[in-house]
C-alpha cells in the first residue's frame, strides 16, 4: 500500500524501549514497503539499539531519523536534575513534523502530550513496553492514544477494568522484545569462572518502590559470603541522573571474580545477565518476568515494609521468596533455590498471563498497526 506520509515510531524514551517496539518497526516496514516506517530517536544509545534491530532482521528499508532534542532540553533537564524533563521539548520540536504523518507509534506515555501540540486528530498507537504488575499514575495518559497494544492478557484486562479504556481500542500481540531476542541474542558466555550460582539483582528506579537505597547493604551481604556471585544489574533509569562521581563510587564496590556493577551498558537492556543468571534477586521491575521466561529462582527485597499479600501490584513476590529484611537478603536467595520445583508452575502461568504468545510478536504488532490504519487495503 503507497503512502506518501511517513509512519512515525518515536523512540524518546531511552534506549531500554527500543527493543519493545522497533522489531515491530522493522516488520511493517517489510509488510508496506511502499510507506516510509521511521524510527526517530534523540540519543546514540537509543540508535545503537536501533541500528542493531534493523541490522539483525534485515530491514534496510526501516528509517532511522536522528533528531537532537533542542538546546533549552538540556538546560532544563539539569536545572530540574530530571533526565526526563528533556521528553517535553522534544516533542515540541517533533510536533509540527508529526502532524504530517500518517500514524505516531510510542513505546512511552508521555507522548500522550502530543494531543495539544496539534496532534488532535493523528492516529496515535501505543505499545506498552514491559509487562510487570504495578500501575504507574502515567497509565491515565492512555486514553490519548487511538488505540494500545500490549503483550498478554493480563495488561489488557487491566486496561479495561482499571484504566478503563474501551475494549475495542486494546490489543495483545505478545512480548515483542523476547520475541526478538530469543531469535537474535548470541549465547551468554559465563560471567564469572569459579562455578558458584549468579544472582542477578535488579532494582527498579522508581524510589517509591525500589530496593536501591538499601542496595550498598544488599551488596556488603553478599561480599560476607563466598557462596554465590553478584551481578548488581538495575533498571538502566536508575543512572540516569547520576553525575560522574556517583557512577564512580557504585562501581568501585565490584570484586572481580566475584561482584559485578553495571549501571549503564548495552547487557541492562539486552537481557544479558538475566539469561547468565541463575536466581533473580529485585523488587518491582517487570524484567522479573523475562527472566522467568526460562523458570528459575526469584527473590525479592521488601525494602519499604510493603503490606504485599493479597496486593495485585506485587503479584510476582508469590512466584519466590521474600527478605522483609537486609539481613535476610541470603537467606531468602536460599529458599528461593531449595522451594523453587514448587514454583514452576506458577511460574510458567505466570509469564504466559504477561506476555501471551511470545513467538511471532513483532510480526503480529506489524499486522495490527496496519489493519488498524489501512482496514481491509492492508
Amino acid at each position: 500500500m503507497s503512502d506518501t506520509r511517513e509512519i512515525a515510531f518515536l523512540f524518546i524514551g531511552g534506549a531500554h524501549q527500543v527493543y519493545h517496539l522497533a522489531p515491530v518497526a522493522a516488520a511493517l516496514s517489510r509488510r508496506l514497503p511502499d510507506t516510509c516506517i521511521t524510527c526517530v530517536y534523540p540519543d546514540a544509545e537509543t540508535g545503537a539499539a536501533l541500528a542493531r534491530v534493523r541490522t539483525a532482521l534485515d530491514a534496510p528499508a526501516l528509517k532511522l531519523d536522528h533528531v537532537p532534542p533542542p538546546p533549552v532540553a538540556d538546560w532544563l533537564a539539569r536545572a530540574t536534575r530530571r533526565h526526563t524533563a528533556r521528553k517535553g521539548p522534544m516533542l515540541m520540536r517533533l510536533a509540527p513534523r508529526l502532524r504530517r504523518a500518517r500514524a505516531v507509534i510510542t513505546p512511552e506515555r508521555t507522548s500522550a502530550n502530543l494531543r495539544w501540540m496539534g496532534l488532535s486528530k493523528t492516529p496515535m498507537i501505543h505499545f506498552r513496553h514491559g509487562a510487570g504488575d504495578r500501575a504507574p499514575s502515567s497509565e491515565a495518559r492512555l486514553k490519548a492514544f487511538d488505540l494500545v497494544v500490549v503483550a498478554g492478557r493480563k495488561d489488557v484486562e487491566r486496561a479495561v477494568e482499571v484504566q478503563h479504556l474501551d475494549p475495542a481500542k486494546v490489543r495483545d500481540c505478545g512480548y515483542v522484545k523476547l520475541d526478538f531476542l530469543t531469535h537474535t541474542h548470541p549465547e551468554v558466555a559465563p560471567l564469572f569462572d569459579n562455578g558458584r550460582p549468579v544472582v542477578v539483582y535488579n532494582p527498579h528506579f522508581d524510589s517509591a518502590i525500589s530496593s536501591w537505597p538499601v542496595a550498598r547493604d544488599v551488596i556488603e551481604r553478599f561480599r560476607a559470603q563466598d557462596r554465590y556471585n553478584l551481578v548488581v544489574a538495575p533498571h538502566i533509569r536508575l543512572s540516569d541522573d547520576m553525575t560522574p562521581e556517583d557512577m564512580a563510587e557504585w562501581q568501585a564496590l565490584a570484586e572481580p571474580g566475584r561482584i559485578i556493577v553495571d549501571l549503564r551498558s548495552p547487557k541492562l537492556i539486552d537481557m544479558t545477565y538475566l539469561l547468565a543468571a541463575d536466581v533473580y534477586l529485585g523488587d518491582m521491575s517487570s524484567q522479573l518476568y523475562e527472566f522467568l521466561a526460562r523458570p528459575r529462582p526469584v527473590a525479592f527485597v521488601n525494602a519499604h515494609g510493603a503490606a504485599w499479600r493479597g496486593d495485585p501490584r506485587y503479584a510476582g513476590w508469590r512466584l519466590g521468596s521474600v527478605a522483609d529484611s537486609v539481613e535476610d537478603v541470603i537467606g531468602a536467595v536460599d529458599r528461593a533455590r531449595s522451594g523453587h520445583p514448587a514454583m514452576i508452575a506458577r511460574q510458567r502461568a505466570a509469564v504466559t498471563e504477561a506476555f501471551g504468545l511470545i513467538d511471532g510478536a513483532a510480526e503480529r504488532g506489524a499486522e495490527i498497526i496496519a489493519q488498524t490504519l489501512y482496514a481491509k487495503a492492508a
